[in-house]
């Protein structure tokens, strides 16, 4: 409700001064282009750090019946699935545990974890420590959001002869990333490894809700709530056009992208003149994060992460930044 009455107001701001046909981005283009990029954060280990250009997790030969590190986990008994999947205590410290300052919570209490874009690696805590999670996030440059989950491990490497099915030891995992995230995408629900199960239980998802970093050469951010249907001036249109970057392991939610693409503009319209010589300098621009419709059923407004696109526009000379949410419809920044 809050979020239809910011977008409201906005249009009708938008009216009050003259502006050109409605600026669409050519959906139909983007649904065409690359998909981009998930990766699923590996299962049954202790710590990772993810290379660039890290888009497949490796597959794991058998085991040799090695001990694995202790979790930090209580003892499930009996020690199967459907009693982890089952615990009361479990699934109450992921509802109840907190939400982190400068964080929104994106989903709660989930028997998966993520499988989204920008990976930026994977660590293992002593306790469901939403608050630690975040911090780690925090120290880590490009960072938007977390996932912090329980996950059931074998407590020695598995053989398919020595030892299919050993006892299990519960971790708690914090994995990190560089886009926003969604509930939809908590699609990672464990793996078989020989005869033991590992499977995922109390997965939480945790999107920033402070404003981004700075951007060089632009001022702000204010918050708006959509997207900006830049005016004319003195008759003559102001928008720009659009560019489009699919999320992946090297292409997160990163603004200095559109601020980049914003001067690069410029520049290309100084090269390319009118016949008069003048040309059009990109004043601001707006990053827009679209999630796209899932058919889900009962739940048709559920959404999940798809692509960012950038704007570009002018309106009075004021520099401007857009993180737009929902094809439309969200919460916005302006620079």
């Amino acid at each position: 409700m809050r979020t239809t009455s910011i977008l409201s107001a906005l249009v009708a701001i938008a009216a009050a001064a003259p502006a050109p046909a409605p600026q669409l981005i050519d959906l139909a283009a983007i649904d065409a282009a690359p998909d981009p990029v998930l990766v699923s954060a590996p299962l049954d280990v202790v710590f990772d750090t993810p290379s660039k250009k890290r888009d497949v997790m490796p597959v794991k030969r058998d085991g040799n019946c090695a001990p694995q590190p202790a979790g930090s986990g209580p003892t499930i008994s009996p020690d199967t699935v459907a009693a982890l999947q089952g615990n009361q205590d479990l699934q109450a410290t992921a509802t109840s545990a907190p939400t982190p300052d400068g964080y929104s919570q994106a989903f709660a209490n989930l028997d998966g974890s993520l499988s989204a874009s920008k990976y930026m690696g994977l660590h293992t805590l002593k306790s469901f420590d939403t608050l630690g999670c975040a911090s780690l996030c925090d120290q880590a440059d490009g960072c938007e959001a977390f996932n912090m989950y329980i996950e059931r491990d074998p407590s020695v490497d598995p053989n398919a002869n020595d030892c299919p099915n050993p006892a299990s030891t519960i971790n708690y995992k914090c994995t990190l990333w560089g886009a926003p995230v969604a509930g939809e995408e908590a699609t990672n629900k464990g793996q078989w490894r020989d005869s033991f199960q590992v499977v995922i239980a109390g997965s939480n998802g945790y999107n920033k809700a402070s404003p981004p970093d700075p951007v060089d050469g632009f001022s702000g951010p204010t918050e708006l709530g959509g997207a900006i249907n830049a005016p004319l001036d003195n008759g003559k249109n102001t928008y720009l056009g659009y560019k489009y970057y699919p999320f992946s392991q090297s292409q997160g939610y990163t603004p200095s992208t559109c601020s980049a693409a914003c001067k690069s503009q410029t520049g290309y319209n100084s090269r390319h003149p009118n016949a008069d010589g003048t040309y059009a300098t990109c004043q601001d621009m707006g990053p827009v994060i679209r999630y796209e419709s899932r058919p889900i059923p009962w739940k048709r407004s559920l959404h999940d992460l798809s692509k960012l696109q950038l704007h570009f526009g002018s309106v009075e000379g004021v520099e401007e930044f857009l993180d737009l949410i929902s094809r439309g419809v969200g919460t916005g920044l302006i620079w």
